[in-house]
């Protein structure tokens, strides 16, 4: 049986116990990690995730809270004497960063760090036999990739699409249509909606209406401001809107 298991889902004011973005998306015995914010490395750990278990990294866009984990994660793997790939899947820029800090910290890997740059079109990537990733581009400040994983588990297919951080974006209910499991951002609370809208974020209602247009089965929203204290009122927003609505949990693994 898989399972995605929520690492981090807030956004870039990190505090002691909420993380920035990051998730494992576990099958056929293998991890891929969806972002790696700054405390990933960490939650690897406290959740006894095996390194040597992560084959394919995604990085959704290159603002900080979403890979600044990644180089040391990369330095970490290399220490404890990893030796099969590492495939990093992430918008153009992430190779010339990576190199970059390796260059100049004189720590290269002694695997293979084989770093896909999504190009400006949407991609199909085939990972193995039973898994395919399709990207699609979302609506931020920057280029920002969702990912949208089909999962051939024992003859089941199980859908589930990752769309961190964006403005509300109709164009992409289509891409959305059939999906088993929807994890969309809602930084914000419908109160803060301008905010939303001004830093291209979204906000409850924006999640649930993404949801209810593409008729997903279950909605799992993330990427909270730390703002807010209590996440009662997310879930209480977008189910007013879309009935399965749900709020990610740091720890909590979602099977397939």
């Amino acid at each position: 049986m898989g399972y995605i298991q929520i690492l981090g889902c807030y956004s870039a004011s990190m505090t002691v116990d909420k993380n920035q973005s990051s998730q494992i998306l576990y099958h056929n015995n293998q991890s891929c990690l969806i972002d790696c914010g700054e405390a990933t490395q960490a939650l690897i750990n406290k959740y006894k995730i095996k390194l040597s278990s992560i084959s394919h990294v995604f990085i959704s866009h290159l603002h900080g809270d979403h890979y600044f984990g990644l180089p040391g994660l990369i330095t970490t793997m290399n220490r404890k004497g990893r030796k099969k790939p590492l495939k990093i899947h992430g918008p153009k820029g992430l190779k010339e960063i990576l190199t970059t800090m390796f260059k100049y910290g004189n720590c290269w890997t002694s695997f293979d760090l084989v770093i896909n740059e999504i190009g400006d079109d949407n991609e199909l990537l085939h990972i193995d036999h039973q898994l395919k990733v399709e990207t699609f581009k979302l609506d931020h400040r920057v280029v920002c990739n969702a990912f949208k994983f089909t999962i051939n588990e024992q003859n089941k297919i199980f859908k589930y699409a990752y769309c961190s951080d964006t403005a509300y974006n109709p164009q992409i209910i289509n891409k959305l249509k059939g999906i088993d499991l929807l994890y969309h951002e809602a930084t914000f609370l419908k109160q803060h909606n301008l905010l939303a809208f001004k830093t291209k974020h979204s906000t409850s209602i924006d999640a649930a209406n993404i949801a209810k247009e593409a008729n997903v089965e279950m909605l799992l929203m993330g990427h909270f401001s730390t703002r807010y204290k209590n996440l009662d009122r997310f879930k209480t927003e977008a189910s007013s809107i879309f009935h399965n609505s749900h709020v990610a949990v740091q720890g909590h693994k979602y099977n397939f």
